[in-house]
């Protein structure tokens, strides 16, 4: 587990990706993701269990976001891998009711340190839609710099990096 000021980076548990679906099924939260398609269930309990088996073998994974003064379940931050590149990608969701609190920054800012001081990660990616001005400024907030450009699954996206 990782802590930041105002929140608990937690491994997932069996279970958990339930505390994700309210997220993966708000149009709003995945506009940028899936162009506003809600994702299934089965889509949501992959992508939790996944976490898990990317933390037994590689020491990283996208950490379930724990809300330090209430409790809530408050997202997702932290490495994975996405099909077609070879670098780990460092991404988050952060429930809408905590957006414009800093706290993907925040936890950003953690789950990168954690990864170039225990799991020795880097060079990084983090690739965010065009349009997708809050995740860019996260981007350049933590250290990364635009990269490239071009169109992944079919839309238009930023790769910003972190090299050695």
């Amino acid at each position: 587990m990782l802590e930041t000021a105002r929140l608990r980076l937690e491994l997932w548990e069996p279970g958990d990706w339930r505390l994700f679906r309210p997220l993966a099924t708000d149009p709003e939260m995945v506009r940028y993701i899936s162009g506003g398609v809600p994702w299934t269930d089965e889509q949501t309990r992959r992508f939790a269990e996944k976490q898990s088996v990317q933390f037994a073998a590689g020491g990283y994974c996208r950490w379930k976001l724990v809300h330090k003064e209430n409790g809530g379940f408050a997202g997702f931050c932290g490495l994975g891998m996405l099909d077609g590149f070879t670098e780990p990608e460092i991404g988050w969701w952060v429930a809408r009711r905590y957006w414009g609190q800093g706290l993907a920054t925040e936890a950003a800012m953690e789950a990168l340190r954690d990864a170039r001081e225990r799991a020795l990660i880097p060079p990084l990616i983090s690739v965010a839609h065009q349009d997708n001005a809050a995740s860019i400024r996260i981007m350049r907030k933590i250290g990364l710099h635009f990269d490239r450009a071009l169109a992944y699954k079919g839309y238009p996206v930023v790769v910003y990096a972190l090299s050695r």
